[in-house]
């Protein structure tokens, strides 16, 4: 009954799209609408994939989600909510963690003949838009902030990939700036958020996960004593937190007499510190009383004590369940953490925020406008019509990357799809997916193996991920079974040892044999800046106990080793891996 439209418009094609399996990576804002968007479409089967579950923020604009659905997952009940459509599509959910490669390996995704990323998590998006590459299915790219969005159709090593272009990574602070001299509101926020507030309510804290004093970035050591001291101190706390007597709330004032008062106090005999900072002052005031506090509203510092000593009391009767989590729908913990942010801010004259301010930052909440998210999804869906092409210049051709206007008479704008970045470090790099049995080869074996494929002329290293498996230096693991030192799932780095061919990444999936793919490795591309280098400066390389030229071996464009005297090689180590591990069995 849907051939008539489908035949219009893909014609011959028709049974391809019919039959082609798609798999949607997110099912939050932008997930919801596509999701709606794919089965209106029909696509054959529709595979569903998200950790997450639903939040109370999230039923303003994801729209297959109720109130009933609270901490429910949200793959599971965005699934449900569509089984009514008229569709005749398969539908699949999954609830996991797209990056577990023991739940998704790659025999997971080659299945797939399209992947729609819907997702707000850039380690993921980077993920899969790696599995894309690795895979070459055609990857469809958007998202969302506020009125701003875009779509971007990837085919891969054909058009400009996710990794082409920098983006902006998240903002990280050191441990010194968090615990003794912060000078922003966000510091506080990072500060109460995840530091105080997984000391006191989280699961009790490893030997491992301790503070040590190489975390702390600072050559100060009375600093560091006094944040270990600190530390330490807080461990004492979390035992009276846990042994509080319902109702009884004179414990909160132990906690802040140390962390208000004496860890300040502290802080104020190092002083260094405050050479060129201004001073903070212990925090010396009575709490309020409260009933309701606006949470539009700036409150007072006496107000915020009583509020902290209020949720502090309340969270530690919920512990008697087990381990408290933030949660920024979760009322108690989001006042401890605005109460202690702006408690902290008070005493290093920082200015405080409000409620709904810190429950933007502390959340990590995006804007998001439902009509943004639609819009977007219907472009994300529309796009992947170009996919059923016959050729990949048809494909790359007549796709168009959507992306939001700054004109106030149009929302959007198009343009043709980028080429790909050839200084790209995703799409740039040769991969390929080998298939081999780990249990039943060396690696000597696999080291042969990819020397005789792909043209190295002498030796390689290999690596994987900042684990050193070998190189010409480190000969130890030569007879060592791969599944020793490797798994499935994961990234081997392949690097020349002359430098003359480029770099290889083989993604390792499980096999009865060992079959590498058929791929060309280019030479080894040498930067600008570096080539009058190379044509000015020697090589000095050591032969026994002589300190030779290099450039009197061979010449400068000459092979880096001496050809005529095979008993006793010249070798360079070449692996470039930044702190290699080296794995010694």
């Amino acid at each position: 009954m849907y051939d008539s439209h489908l035949r219009k418009i893909f014609g011959s094609q028709t049974d391809q799209f019919r039959q082609s399996k798609v798999l949607m990576v997110g099912a939050g804002g932008i997930g919801c609408e596509l999701l709606k968007d794919l089965l209106l479409m029909n696509y054959g089967e529709i595979h569903i994939l998200d950790l997450d579950t639903i939040d109370l923020s999230n039923l303003n604009r994801q729209f297959l989600f109720r109130q009933k659905d609270i901490k429910k997952s949200k793959a599971m009940t965005a699934q449900q909510a569509v089984s009514h459509f008229n569709h005749a599509s398969k539908l699949v959910a999954h609830h996991g963690n797209i990056m577990d490669t023991n739940m998704f390996p790659l025999s997971f995704f080659t299945q797939f003949d399209i992947i729609f990323n819907a997702l707000d998590n850039l380690e993921a998006r980077f993920y899969v838009n790696k599995i894309a590459l690795f895979t070459k299915i055609p990857l469809i790219e958007s998202g969302t902030s506020g009125l701003k969005g875009q779509v971007q159709p990837i085919y891969p090593y054909e058009t400009e990939c996710f990794a082409c272009i920098p983006k902006e990574q998240p903002k990280t602070f050191p441990v010194c700036t968090i615990r003794s001299t912060p000078s922003k509101p966000i510091h506080c926020i990072t500060w109460a958020k995840n530091f105080l507030f997984p000391q006191l309510f989280g699961d009790d804290v490893s030997d491992q996960d301790k503070l040590k004093p190489q975390d702390i970035e600072s050559d100060n050591k009375a600093e560091i004593e006094a944040l270990l001291k600190e530390s330490n101190e807080l461990l004492d706390l979390k035992v009276l937190v846990n042994q509080a007597a319902p109702g009884d709330k004179s414990f909160v004032s132990k906690i802040v007499e140390k962390i208000f008062k004496e860890d300040i106090e502290r802080l104020l005999r190092i002083e260094t510190l405050w050479k060129t900072r201004e001073k903070p002052e212990p925090l010396r005031c009575e709490p309020a009383t409260i009933e309701r506090l606006d949470g539009q509203e700036l409150w007072t510092v006496e107000e915020n004590l009583a509020l902290f000593i209020d949720s502090t009391s309340k969270i530690a009767q919920r512990l008697k369940q087990g381990p408290v989590d933030f949660d920024k729908d979760d009322e108690d913990t989001l006042d401890f953490v605005v109460s202690a942010a702006n408690l902290r801010s008070y005493i290093f004259h920082i200015p405080m925020k409000t409620k709904f301010e810190i429950k933007q930052i502390a959340g990590n909440i995006i804007p998001a406008v439902a009509t943004t998210n639609a819009i977007m999804a219907g472009f994300s869906a529309l796009s992947s019509f170009h996919v059923f092409h016959a050729t990949m210049k048809e494909k790359v051709s007549k796709s168009r990357m959507v992306y939001d206007s700054n004109q106030p008479t149009r929302f959007v704008n198009t343009s043709g799809l980028a080429p790909r970045n050839p200084k790209c470090p995703a799409c740039s790099v040769t991969r390929g997916i080998i298939t081999i049995d780990l249990s039943r080869f060396t690696i000597d074996e696999l080291r042969k193996a990819i020397i005789d494929k792909y043209g190295y002329s002498d030796d390689i290293g290999i690596a994987e991920g900042t684990r050193l498996l070998y190189d010409y230096d480190f000969d130890d693991n030569l007879e060592t079974k791969l599944d020793k030192v490797c798994s499935y799932g994961n990234v081997l780095f392949i690097s020349d040892a002359d430098d003359e061919l480029d770099s290889l990444e083989l993604l390792v999936d499980r096999g009865d044999d060992l079959e590498l793919p058929e791929l060309e490795v280019p030479a080894k591309m040498v930067p600008e800046e570096n080539k009058e280098e190379e044509g000015e400066e020697d090589d000095l390389i050591m032969e026994g106990d002589d300190l030779i030229m290099e450039s009197d071996i061979n010449g400068l464009d000459g092979p880096k080793r001496k050809a005529e005297d095979s008993t006793s090689p010249v070798k360079k180590r070449k692996l470039v891996a930044d702190e290699v591990e080296v794995i010694e069995l």
